[in-house]
């Protein structure tokens, strides 16, 4: 046997070794849950007094506390002993030093180059310039649009911006955007993502296009919603008069396509790169995030890269048992064993942070929404719960009954934020109170002492229902940027947890492949596929042999009669 050999049979004894620890580290934290599950988070509280030093940690300005949740501390050891069975510390250090941790696609996921200060090390060089002469370019972009040095067609300031993009290309940007609208002095910002005509409608209501600017973000040039709203964003152009290079002033491009853009009619100083170590929903650290630079100028989009880099050493840096991602990727997976809602909460109590949870949404159920494993068979464990919330205090009265006295139990995470400036109606108080009031009801509950004793039935709260604090002492750019490099640390760590891969999303492949098949057969002319195999048929996941799009034939039929009917009402009676 060579000595390759030798070390690849080796390396294999590892892993062999490797995954029996951590078979047998989940299988004591699988026992644990079967036996605490119903742990009393008041009793913990009250019992286990070095709870608030195991479960709340600082990071990057953010305080955690994570000490509401029916975690014994032996559990938490057990889920500790899992992170390092499976190496989560060796795979986050793969990350940042950009091995291929994105295994099916064989790629770095290197979103955290993107905030890294030059010099810092970590990734190699020529990623390092590559990112830094990238943000430069924006940033010299973004001031010159700010301060009138880069002007629209006809000389005119540029007043408006209207942002295209879908999924991570406009996510991030918008949530962003609508953070710091109270830091912006930059034009007004709008966001198209959606092929709905109404949503085109909308963004572009009051606009005029010669003071307006275009930012396309699209990796491949090719993404059906944000393609057709360009090329309608194109035509409202011409509208006005401004086509040919006159259109070069309107339009700027974030993409990995650059030929298809400049194809488009782009200038190529408009033009600004996307890099494949980064996932779309990763990247709004990139030139993904001009929008924001436009809003709020260069100096603070740098505190937000300076925030989530502080969040970043944290998270290399701090040991597991005070890590706060892990900590909150640990307190999920647990949730996820002992909790019978199969979701988790979001609860911002800050209108700013209105789009947080469609943020997150995408950020955590497309990362971890996963059933195959590293090993290419499904992981026989339960992987993300479903995210859902909105802000407070109007959550509360909307869908917080359930969460109080539902059958189903469903952590909550309560981000509050100190006000930034008092109030002469002590609103912002008012918002923290409440804030506070809901965490200590879901824990505590009530026994309501109500004479009439079916009444006292109906008004008793059970409690024991479990919560997470991120409290933040104020909303600027530099905690925005921690907040959200806390999330996808979690996200990252709960992959490796789960052992599955976070940074590809495959399952959102296919039904973009089907749209393009099925919208030509909504035309009224298409011809009704046949019954006999075709080469866009695709076998269904349990092999059954069936006529293409079978499933959705009524549909098609019924909405091609419909567009018949809204095109002979439009063209009116026929001439007599």
């Amino acid at each position: 046997m060579t000595s390759k050999d030798a070390a690849k049979e080796s390396e294999k004894r590892d892993a062999r070794a490797g995954d029996a620890r951590a078979g047998d580290a989940r299988a004591e934290v699988h026992r644990l849950a079967d036996a605490l599950r119903d742990a009393s988070i008041v009793r913990l509280l009250h019992e286990e007094p070095q709870r608030q030093d195991r479960l709340a940690v600082d990071a990057a300005g953010i305080h955690a506390d994570f000490t509401r949740h029916r975690l014994p501390l032996p559990a938490l050891d057990a889920l500790l002993a899992l992170a390092r069975a499976v190496d989560l510390e060796g795979q986050r250090n793969a990350m940042f030093d950009g091995a291929a941790v994105n295994f099916t696609e064989r790629r770095p996921a290197l979103h955290v180059a993107l905030r890294r200060p030059q010099g810092a090390g970590g990734a190699s060089d020529p990623i390092a310039s590559e990112v830094a002469r990238t943000l430069e370019r924006m940033f010299d972009f973004a001031e010159a649009v700010r301060d009138g040095r880069r002007r629209a067609s006809g000389g005119e300031r540029i007043a408006s911006v209207v942002h295209v993009g879908i999924g991570g290309s406009h996510l991030g940007p918008q949530l962003a955007c609508e953070a710091l609208a109270h830091e912006a002095d930059g034009p007004q910002l709008r966001f198209l993502s959606n092929v709905d005509p109404d949503s085109f409608a909308r963004a572009t209501a009051g606009l005029d296009p010669r003071t307006t600017l275009a930012i396309v973000a699209s990796k491949s040039w090719h993404t059906t919603e944000t393609a057709r709203n360009a090329q309608a964003l194109r035509r409202w152009f011409a509208g006005a008069g401004i086509e040919g290079e006159a259109l070069q002033r309107h339009f700027v491009a974030v993409t990995s396509n650059v030929e298809a853009a400049a194809g488009f009619g782009l200038a190529p100083d408009a033009l600004f790169p996307m890099w494949d170590w980064v996932g779309g929903r990763y990247s709004l650290w990139s030139a993904i995030g001009l929008p924001i630079a436009l809003s709020i100028g260069a100096s603070k989009f740098r505190a937000m890269l300076e925030g989530a880099h502080a969040m970043d050493r944290h998270f290399r840096e701090a040991p597991l048992e005070h890590n706060a991602p892990v900590l909150m990727a640990l307190v999920s997976l647990w949730n996820r064993l002992v909790l019978d809602g199969g979701t988790e909460v979001v609860v911002p109590y800050s209108d700013a942070l209105r789009s947080l949870v469609t943020y997150l949404q995408q950020l955590q159920m497309e990362s971890n929404g996963k059933r195959i494993g590293r090993d290419g068979e499904p992981v026989p464990w339960e992987t993300v719960p479903a995210i859902w919330g909105s802000t407070g205090t109007d959550a509360q009265h909307s869908f917080f009954q359930a969460l109080h006295q539902g059958t189903s139990v469903h952590p909550v995470d309560f981000i509050v934020i100190v006000p930034g400036a008092a109030d002469d109606e002590h609103r912002g108080r008012a918002l923290l109170a409440n804030a506070l009031a809901q965490v200590e009801a879901l824990a505590c509950g009530r026994q309501s002492d109500d004479a009439d004793p079916l009444l006292a039935k109906h008004r008793s709260t059970p409690g024991n229902r479990p919560s997470s604090v991120l409290l933040l002492e104020r909303l600027d750019a530099r905690s925005f940027g921690a907040l959200i490099a806390l999330y996808e640390h979690k996200t990252a760590s709960l992959g490796w947890l789960w052992e599955i891969d976070s940074f590809d999303q495959w399952g959102v492949e296919l039904g973009k492949v089907l749209a393009s098949d099925i919208e030509p057969m909504l035309d009224d002319g298409a011809n009704e596929p046949q019954n006999e195999p075709q080469p866009a048929q695709r076998t269904p996941a349990d092999g059954a042999a069936v006529p293409p799009h079978a499933t959705v034939q009524p549909l098609i039929r019924r909405i091609r009669k419909a567009l018949a009917d809204r095109d002979a009402r439009r063209a009116g009676p026929p001439a007599t």
